[in-house]
């Protein structure tokens, strides 16, 4: 779909905030940036976001979180070698209401979240951009595996050249006003490429390891919604018929898809979570071919690419449109074949070509081009 496309390369920003997690994509972001400050005199201010009580939450002692008191220093000693100014700006509240709040609610009716999708477009997108107009600069830059390109028609979103750590489906919610004012400096490179680049600048996140997915829970993910939420009822575990297999101690516990940890027995082959009905907290299990779908929901769309963003907004609102793509369902999925017809600029349906994944609603159905490339647009996977 995009035509003439080309690196990023709006009007050169005199003034960026980095975000700096303390982790070493985001300070390989801020080495990347400020060694062209002789050249382009831009100023740069680093910033790390304080929005969960790691102390108060038992995790301040994880290695696998990010953006906790630890990860502060290292992002301060960082700053301070690049010569840099650093702040910690508090963001708590939003993210309370934002994502925690909206994580909990979602798995206690039944869905399945995604966290870092909220993360991003609530706070590091919304919040960080308000702060950094107070510091004077008019960009964001991050540590995400994305990239950015600009033709005629706008800006688009491609994934990051290190397919094994591409972060472009926790984006899909960015608009043209914000890619326009956003800069991704590790996106070109890979993962290794990234720590030997901090290696040679002598940064002291060379080799700090990853973090994990969900950086607020320490423990469980079950364990954290019970005890933020509180502890939703005992159930059971049901046939697509209505048979009993067995009790559950939660849907909090579950997901769509989900096999491992059921434990049920005697039946002649795997099953897996198919369905979950909050209403009467009945989990339903079946073989994995009951997972199929021929097709499925999306709703809370945001169109990303230039084009059909300015198709969405025609008198129809793109109604009927039809075209074919390729759909991720989760953030580890590689993609599949499906052809998407726009209902509304708000909902579109996605059918299967060939090959079909297992959808959890509540999770993220991002489009990319056909090239799986290109991020077309994204939304939630409804539940019907």
């Amino acid at each position: 779909m995009t035509t003439d496309t080309h690196t990023h390369s709006s009007k050169t920003p005199s003034s960026i905030v980095v975000a700096m997690s303390g982790g070493v994509d985001s300070s390989v972001a801020a080495y990347l940036l400020a060694k062209t400050r002789v050249e382009t005199e831009v100023q740069l201010v680093g910033v790390s976001m304080q929005v969960w009580d790691y102390k108060k939450n038992s995790a301040e002692n994880s290695r696998a979180t990010c953006c906790s008191p630890a990860d502060f220093c290292d992002a301060r000693r960082v700053a301070a070698t690049l010569d840099i100014p650093y702040y910690v700006v508090d963001f708590e509240e939003t993210f309370q209401r934002e994502v925690i709040q909206r994580f909990v609610e979602s798995y206690q009716r039944g869905l399945t979240p995604n966290p870092c999708i909220d993360c991003n477009s609530k706070v590091k997108f919304r919040e960080l951009r308000e702060r950094a107009k107070g510091f004077g600069c008019s960009h964001v830059a991050t540590g995400h595996y994305a990239r950015i390109t600009k033709s005629v028609a706008g800006f688009h979103l491609l994934r990051g050249r290190d397919l094994e750590k591409d972060q472009s489906y926790f984006l899909y919610t960015c608009r043209q006003e914000e890619l326009e004012q956003t800069l991704f400096p590790v996106g070109d490179y890979t993962k290794p490429e990234i720590r030997e680049i901090a290696r040679e600048a002598g940064l002291l996140t060379a080799d700090k390891p990853e973090s994990q997915d969900i950086c607020f829970v320490a423990g469980s993910v079950q364990d954290f919604v019970a005890k933020i939420g509180g502890r939703k009822p005992r159930g059971a575990f049901v046939t697509k018929d209505g048979a009993k297999l067995g009790e559950h101690d939660g849907i909090h516990r579950y997901t769509v898809g989900q096999r491992r940890g059921l434990n049920l027995g005697g039946s002649p082959e795997p099953l897996y979570v198919v369905d979950i009905d909050a209403a009467s907290d009945r989990v339903i299990v079946g073989p994995r071919k009951d997972l199929k779908r021929e097709g499925f929901l999306v709703e809370d769309m945001q169109w990303v690419n230039p084009e059909l963003l300015r198709r969405m907004q025609d008198v129809d609102g793109g109604a009927g449109y039809e075209q074919e793509l390729i759909v991720q369902v989760r953030s580890r999925h590689q993609g599949v074949r499906a052809r998407m017809q726009v209902i509304d600029p708000q909902r579109c349906q996605i059918s299967w070509c060939e090959d079909w994944a297992a959808v959890s609603p509540g999770q993220a159905a991002v489009m990319y081009d056909l090239n799986n490339e290109e991020l077309l647009a994204g939304g939630r996977i409804a539940k019907e």
